[in-house]
This record gives C-alpha cells, sequence and structure tokens, in this order.
C-alpha cells in the first residue's frame, strides 16, 4: 500500500555555494541539462494559479469589548490586508456570490458535509477567525511626592494606564471536504497611559490597535502556509556559478532579495507500517536574484545539502521570517 507523508526533515550538512548576489548578463550563462526528479510535478501542478482563498466573515459574538470597538470589522479588514500583501494568494471578492458565507456556516466546517459546487469553483481554501476574549482595562496610579538624596521634591501627577487584550483562533479549512487542515491561536495588546484624576470608559481605538496587534502575531505562519510552489524549470552554468529559472514571479509575490528554500519529493520505505511511503524534504536554500519575471524568475544558490543536486521538478517556496 502506498502513501503520501509530507514530512519536511531539516537536518543535513550544508555548504556555501559561492554564488554572487545578482546574475548579470544571462546571456554568460550556458544551458545545463537537469536530471529529472522522481516525482515530477503534473499539468495541473505547473498550471495552478494562485490560491484562492475564502475569508468568512468574523462575528463580534458576545463580546461586549468586541462589539462597541466594531472589532470583527477591523480583523477581517487587517486579515485581508495580511493575505494579500504580497500577491500570492487570491482572495476571493464576497460580491462575486453573496451566499458563500452563509454556504460555510451552514456547514459549519463539518467534515460529512462537502462544500457546495460554488464554493468549490471559487476557492481551494476558506479562513475563519474566531474572536476568543477582548478586554479593555484601567489601572489609575496615584500621585507621588518623593525627596532625592539631595534634597530636592520631586512630583509624580496621578495618571491612568489603559490597555486591552484580543484573543482568539484563526482556523484554515480545506474545499471542498471541509477539513480543518491548520488553526492558529492569536493574541495582541495595546496600552498608553495619560495623566488625568478621571478615568476613560472606552477607548474603541486602543481595542481595535490590540486586534490589528493579534492578527499580525499569525501573519508569517498564514503566509508560510500559503505560499505557493513553483518548480525548478532551467539550469545555466557559468565557470563555478550556476542558476535556475522557477515557475513562479513578481505576480506570484516573488520579489527580488527573497529567500526560498527548495524541496524535493522522496521515496522511503516505512519498516514499522511496512509501507512505501515519500516525504518532503528541504534540500537548498536560495536567493531570488534581479532578473524577475511575472511568474517566472532566475535564483541563486545559497546552500545545499550534502549529497544532493538540483533536478527538474524540485520546487520552491519563499521564505517568510516571523518578528514573533
Amino acid at each position: 500500500m502506498r502513501s503520501i507523508l509530507l514530512k519536511v526533515l531539516l537536518g543535513g550538512v550544508l555548504f556555501f555555494s559561492g554564488c554572487s548576489s545578482t546574475i548579470g548578463n544571462l546571456q554568460e550563462y550556458a544551458p545545463s541539462p537537469l536530471r529529472k526528479t522522481e516525482f515530477m510535478p503534473s499539468k495541473e501542478e505547473l498550471q495552478q494559479a494562485k490560491i484562492k482563498v475564502l475569508l468568512v466573515r468574523v462575528d463580534n459574538g458576545r463580546s461586549e469589548v468586541a462589539q462597541r470597538a466594531d472589532l470583527a470589522q477591523i480583523l477581517h479588514t487587517s486579515l485581508m490586508s495580511m493575505l494579500s500583501s504580497d500577491g500570492s494568494v487570491e482572495l476571493i471578492d464576497r460580491s462575486v456570490d453573496a451566499r458563500l458565507d452563509e454556504e460555510i456556516k451552514l456547514h459549519e466546517f463539518s467534515r460529512e458535509s462537502p462544500a457546495s459546487k460554488s464554493v468549490l469553483r471559487l476557492a481551494s481554501y476558506a479562513v475563519k477567525s474566531e474572536i476568543a476574549g477582548a478586554t479593555f482595562a484601567s489601572r489609575y496610579i496615584k500621585a507621588r511626592v518623593w525627596y532625592d538624596k539631595k534634597g530636592k521634591v520631586h512630583r509624580t501627577p496621578a495618571y491612568f494606564v489603559y490597555s486591552a487584550r484580543v484573543d482568539g483562533v484563526l482556523s484554515v479549512y480545506e474545499i471542498p471536504s471541509m477539513k480543518l487542515v491548520k488553526s492558529f491561536e492569536f493574541h495582541g495588546s495595546s496600552s498608553y497611559t495619560k495623566e488625568s484624576r478621571y478615568r476613560q470608559r472606552f477607548n474603541a481605538e486602543l481595542v481595535q490597535q490590540a486586534g490589528r496587534n493579534a492578527m499580525s502575531s499569525v501573519q508569517t505562519k498564514l503566509q508560510r502556509f500559503f505560499a505557493p510552489k513553483g518548480y525548478i524549470l532551467y539550469k545555466r552554468v557559468r565557470e563555478d556559478e550556476t542558476i535556475y529559472e522557477v515557475t513562479l514571479g513578481q505576480s506570484d509575490g516573488l520579489r527580488e532579495g527573497d529567500t526560498v528554500t527548495i524541496y524535493r519529493k522522496e521515496r522511503f520505505h516505512n519498516p514499522i507500517s511496512n509501507e512505501e511511503q515519500v516525504r518532503e524534504i528541504v534540500i537548498a536554500s536560495g536567493s531570488v536574484s534581479e532578473i524577475v519575471h511575472p511568474h517566472s524568475a532566475w535564483i541563486i544558490l545559497d546552500e545545499v545539502h550534502a549529497g544532493y543536486d538540483i533536478r527538474l521538478g524540485d520546487y520552491i517556496k519563499k521564505r517568510y521570517s516571523s518578528w514573533y
């Protein structure tokens, strides 16, 4: 029995390729043949457009704080901005079919309830955010008078510390199976101080900023999950420098200077299950050169795992850095 097991193996010894950061004149590099990888991409995979994602409207739920700050709309807008920031994801315009949100909610993402043909036609994934909690709090700090070592008097006026926090869960569902494939918890906070003896009852902007910060906490994870695949297409060589053309470009979110990871599907025998399986391994990393077209680009290798070479059909994904 054969099964596909996607498992990223990050171990292995690396060596530095020694290439420069730019290519210059592409014609100075001679075309070179490439060995085919064992698991070549299908025509559908090669022609696959951007990943289409349907955003399900966020609900404020029973949270009074979320309702007063209109937090659901803030989270929805932030999520739209995050996913569309580099052009690698195509967000479904809800005006195309106003029934989509209700359709998703009707199924309640049941694994036993496949999506309808209209959802299948328009999206590959659905993203749903739920607000688990939203709070706004204040703390009063009394005025203070104190003396330094020289006897000089110092006065600190009374002030309030205001803080807001937003927590929730972002879930990704595969269409049409409606299977939950990934979930991310998001958390965000915001605060400020104000000299006053009178407490401010509520600050919607502070809660909204906490919501934006909460969404930002999962941005890199979402970008990594939805990063499109680009396949190794051509190889060129100049002396000891080797470059590769891939099937991702500017329209797919790739820019000059971006770093990419190169993967390969590799067959192995599982001694426990006695099954032949396939796992995904990291074989190299590289950088995007200055030669970037709408749907293709040339990359320069930075590191390659010892014992591996780059083959026709290996694939890349853009790397995203996280500050969290």
